[in-house]
């Protein structure tokens, strides 16, 4: 074991204390002072500090409940501390509003960040300032100065378009361009690659590195540990609302980052004794939908499949299909034996067919909902044939929670409220209550820490063990690796080729994911 994979240092332990003070300089755009955030009994943020020099990427790391988002709102002006202090070029921002941190150059910027989809792209990046000319919207000067901010950056899209058609990477982009031209001192970037694929990804990480060379800073909040380890040139770990640990990225190793964010080892998921064919429990024949088809795919009772492919060339279209999201315009879908009715999400659902959107909060959950209530969402424990039964709704919430350790206060409590790991789980047991024969699943481990992401893995596990079969669309290539049984290739909306377990490594999966050529291939060619 290395120094850096070892219990977190004196210093370390002594900031998870509140004991800690950070080393500011004439760099740092920001010190954040001891600072302390609890709501009633509970200590969500407890003597935490640290400082951010001008033109870094700080990593912010740990599990999810750590206190990562509610140091970020304290930051940003969202949410106040009770006690501690918040310096952005030196001067104390503590009592300013979120309005006038904005204005000094401090901004947050969530996964769903603040993008209005019916408005073109230059409107967005311009709001609220617009150009006028006599009170009224000067528009050739308004799509003159966007051009020039889209082009210094780089995004070739025209600025009349409508910023709803962008694709993920590029509203986060669009996001990010529009702080920077604020004259952004510090931007908190909360997991901004969720849900892209790896050549989006690789993309916006490299944009963002650059974007430090103009003297921004950044905070870098993510779950996947080799983008901080890449992007990053500092680090602090949260653990239960404390500093656990801080330094420089690149002297930790995965399994090093991995052990101070949890406190523990993390025992890794492989998937193991599912080599022998199972007989089929969904068949698909010449299914055609928007993006995609004619796609033929069976699946056997209890076995994993992962679908890999670019970004728009079918895996994903094809799992909103068949979860009755997206139209399909010819073809056949079979479970057990018997035709299924996919043209809605009900429809489905009675099939036996399950589906986990990969947007945990535009499409998953209820935000405004207990816990109990998006537990049974849609399939309401019922009394006397139409009233919902509380009881059994709170049974079913004590049977989940034990079965897939949520982490919770009570079952009231509003799900917007628990951590993103804890969500997930949430909407995976809602979804495995129905008893599906198969479960559809859109990249289930996002935005969830890694203690978390192998929780979900053996949850899904044990669901095929009970005889449940799995779609699976994983962006990271080792995790599919160690929980699929093998993966079929799209591209251009057809299933092009399989890789079978015997030959599935991480790299033949980057391979197929990106269509190129398999290693071996590219050596003798």
């Amino acid at each position: 074991m290395t120094q850096s994979d070892r219990e977190p240092t004196e210093g370390a332990r002594r900031a998870g204390e509140g004991l800690f003070a950070p080393a500011p300089s004439d760099r740092s755009v920001l010190v954040v002072d001891n600072v302390f955030k609890t709501y009633g009994p509970v200590s969500v943020l407890d003597g935490v500090s640290l400082a951010v020099p001008k033109g870094a990427i700080h990593g912010l790391l740990g599990k999810n409940g750590a206190g990562k988002s509610t140091l970020s709102n304290v930051i940003a002006g969202f949410t106040r501390a009770d006690a501690g202090s918040i310096l952005l070029a030196g001067e104390d921002v503590s009592s300013l509003t979120l309005t006038a941190r904005k204005k000094r150059g401090l901004h947050l910027l969530s996964q769903h960040s603040e993008i209005f989809e019916d408005l073109s792209i230059g409107e967005n990046l311009l709001l609220p300032n617009l150009p006028r000319r006599r009170s009224l919207i000067d528009w050739g000067k308004l799509h003159r100065q966007a051009s020039l901010l889209l082009e210094s950056h780089a995004m070739q899209v025209s600025s009349r378009r409508r910023a709803g058609d962008l694709n993920a990477s590029d509203r986060r982009r669009l996001a990010i361009i529009k702080a920077v031209a604020g004259d952004a001192r510090l931007i908190i970037l909360d997991e901004p690659t969720a849900g892209l694929a790896a050549r989006e990804r690789q993309h916006l990480l490299e944009w963002v590195e650059a974007l430090t060379a103009g003297g921004t800073s950044f905070i870098y909040i993510s779950h996947h540990n080799d983008e901080v380890r890449q992007l990053c040139s500092e680090y602090t770990v949260l653990r239960d609302g404390k500093v656990a640990a801080s330094g420089a990225a690149g002297s930790l190793s995965a399994d090093g980052m991995a052990r101070l964010i949890t406190g523990s080892d993390v025992k890794e998921f492989r998937r193991e004794g599912q080599m022998a064919p199972k007989p089929p429990i969904v068949e698909i024949s010449d299914l055609c939908f928007p993006g995609g088809g004619p796609v033929e795919l069976t699946v056997g009772r209890g076995e994993i499949v992962g679908l890999v492919g670019l970004l728009g060339e079918g895996p994903q279209e094809l799992l909103r299909t068949l979860g009755g999201l997206l139209p399909a315009t010819s073809g056949r879908v079979l479970v057990d034996g018997r035709p299924a009715r996919i043209d809605s999400p009900g429809h489905s659902l009675a099939a036996g067919i399950a589906y986990l959107t990969h947007d945990r909060i535009g499409e998953g959950h209820v935000a405004s909902m207990s816990i109990a209530e998006n537990l049974s969402l849609g399939n309401w424990p019922r009394r006397a044939g139409w009233m919902i039964s509380r009881s059994s709704m709170l049974g079913r919430m004590r049977q989940a929670r034990a079965a897939m350790d949520v982490v919770m206060d009570t079952p009231d409590q509003e799900i917007r409220k628990l951590s993103g790991g804890n969500q997930q789980k949430i909407l995976l047991g809602r979804l495995l209550e129905r008893n599906p024969a198969i479960l559809l699943l859109d990249e289930p481990t996002i935005g969830v820490d890694v203690a978390a992401k192998e929780h979900i893995h053996r949850l899904i596990d044990d669901a095929t063990r009970r005889g449940v079969a799995v779609l699976l669309i994983a962006q990271d290539p080792d995790e599919m690796q160690r929980l699929v049984d093998r993966v079929v290739v799209f591209s251009k909306g057809r299933i092009e080729r399989s890789l079978s377990a015997e030959g599935l490594t991480a790299d033949a999966i980057a391979d197929a994911r990106s269509l190129r050529k398999p290693m071996t291939e590219r050596r003798t060619t």
